[in-house]
């Protein structure tokens, strides 16, 4: 399968935002969603999100998929 990264990263870095579950999910979708802002505004490209099913099977933000400037990946969550 290609790979349509030029290269691999050499560290993945995740930030945590939300702490350690049990979550309101609510809650942990507007703080990442917050850091989010503040890593675009800091010069960070957003490449995409991923949900997850919660408890009551209903879809909710996992995680922020984001590049640093430099193109390296990391995620909020």
């Amino acid at each position: 399968m290609p790979e349509t990264k030029l290269a691999k990263n050499r560290l993945h870095i995740d930030i945590r935002v939300a702490g350690e579950p049990p979550w309101d999910w609510a809650e942990r979708a507007s703080l990442i969603r917050t850091m989010v802002t503040e890593l675009l505004e800091a010069g960070a490209t957003q490449v995409r999100e991923e949900t997850y099913r919660d408890g009551a099977d209903r879809d909710v933000l996992g995680h922020v998929v984001m590049l640093d400037p430099e193109g390296n990946e990391f995620c909020v969550a």
